[in-house]
């Protein structure tokens, strides 16, 4: 069953890339697809004999977010079997952030979930081994690599409980490709039993933590820039509200709240999401009346009440000069972004209700005492209440560096976990 699974995704594969295709060029996003032609030819694994290492250590990652998680395991995979790093990518910003790793020998785009192209480029490199980063579970990818006698592992594995349902719903394809796995390091105890029950054997299951905390930074690099941007707009000494990886609905209700919040005489901060969205921010935030500056503008005005981040790389330094921190994803339906970012520089940390991708630290930032959950109707509410109690707000900021600090230690468990087992 699981095999006919395998090939009935084959068959279906190209209807579902033209609907991909067609919904992306009437996505907002498209100014992003910039490089066609190589982004295919890399996407079908279509690269010349000998552009790639041979025999490498191979690692995907979904994204930016996964390829800086890994730092510190390529690091110390490259200096234990001393063996080329081969990083791919699902998406380009990943590839980017990749190609920044010195440790990194080469990164490309994914090849395509199709059994052709997976297998093409596993012939292509000849990897020692595969590991898959986080929840890059691709079956055409996993079952070219085990036909080509390639171990496999999962490193830093989540899954999340409405993927583990639907994935049950073909498990044989799921245990055809998950059980051949060498290992699976795993986030947490609910993920270990999530994919027990989706083919991977017990003794194979390691629960290590997520490697993504140790690499929580509590000394921003641009912390100069960020001062030197408030001592502009004469902000120094006042407190300032950071908003970090906001979505449409939370800037709405930041928006809403932002006169009675500037009247406390905080100035606010807040970093969008996602910077294609640029021209309806901007739109926002001339619609609302206040008197805002982009950090990319430049240069700053003095009766300036808002600021808005939108340049990559600056929201941690700014988290790092704030009284009160909120993260998106959140209050929005998105699962929450890194709620420990902010919590690492002792920052009390707001956060909605929607933290489904990351339970476990926003359970325990709110019975440590931490973290503030929130919702679009008591929002403005909450955010007055911490601004007009400055010691309790101190008190909480060191309860939520002390929540992040307990995360750490993920990396040095997964890495026992791969020696083991290699």
């Amino acid at each position: 069953m699981g095999l006919f699974l395998l090939v009935l995704s084959n068959l279906i594969f190209p209807l579902a890339a033209l609907g991909v295709v067609l919904g992306f060029l009437f996505s907002p996003r498209r100014q992003l697809l910039k490089h066609l032609k190589a982004e295919l030819r890399e996407r079908f694994a279509l690269e010349k004999e000998g552009s790639l290492p041979q025999g490498a250590l191979w690692l995907h990652c979904a994204s930016v977010g996964e390829v800086k998680s890994m730092a510190n395991t390529i690091s110390l995979l490259k200096k234990h079997y001393k063996t080329p790093i081969l990083v791919t990518t699902s998406t380009q910003a990943g590839k980017e952030a990749a190609l920044k790793n010195k440790e990194i020998d080469a990164a490309v785009l994914a090849p395509l979930d199709f059994y052709p192209a997976a297998r093409r480029f596993i012939r292509l490199t000849r990897p020692k081994f595969l590991f898959l980063v986080e929840r890059e579970i691709w079956p055409n990818l996993l079952e070219a690599a085990h036909r080509q006698q390639v171990p496999t592992a999962l490193l830093n594995g989540r899954i999340s409980k409405k993927s583990a349902v639907c994935y049950r719903c073909i498990k044989p394809l799921f245990t055809r490709v998950l059980a051949p796995l060498r290992f699976a390091a795993l986030q947490t105890q609910e993920d270990a039993h999530r994919y027990e029950c989706l083919g991977i054997q017990t003794d194979k299951i390691f629960v290590c933590g997520n490697v993504k905390y140790d690499t929580l930074c509590d000394t921003p690099a641009r912390i100069p820039e960020a001062r030197r941007v408030l001592n502009e707009l004469g902000w120094s000494g006042k407190p300032i509200f950071v908003l970090g990886s906001t979505h449409p609905l939370e800037e709405t209700v930041l928006l809403r709240a932002a006169t009675d919040i500037l009247k406390t005489g905080t100035k606010i901060v807040f970093a969008p999401r996602h910077l294609e969205r640029r021209e309806e921010f901007t739109t926002a935030l001339k619609q609302s009346g206040l008197r805002y500056a982009l950090v990319s503008h430049g240069k700053f005005e003095k009766d300036t009440d808002i600021l808005c981040i939108d340049q990559m790389g600056f929201l941690q330094a700014f988290y790092a000069c704030a009284a009160l921190t909120f993260v998106g994803g959140s209050m929005a339906p998105r699962g929450a972004h890194n709620l420990l970012e902010p919590a690492i520089l002792g920052k009390t940390v707001l956060f909605g209700p929607h933290f489904y991708n990351t339970p476990l630290t926003a359970q325990a930032l709110l019975e440590q005492g931490g973290g503030v959950l929130v919702n679009e109707y008591n929002f403005k509410e909450k955010v007055l209440q911490l601004l007009a109690a400055p010691t309790q707000l101190e008190n909480m900021a060191a309860k939520a560096r002390a929540t992040a600090l307990s995360f750490k230690g993920a990396t040095d468990k997964m890495m026992e976990v791969i020696y083991d087992n290699n």
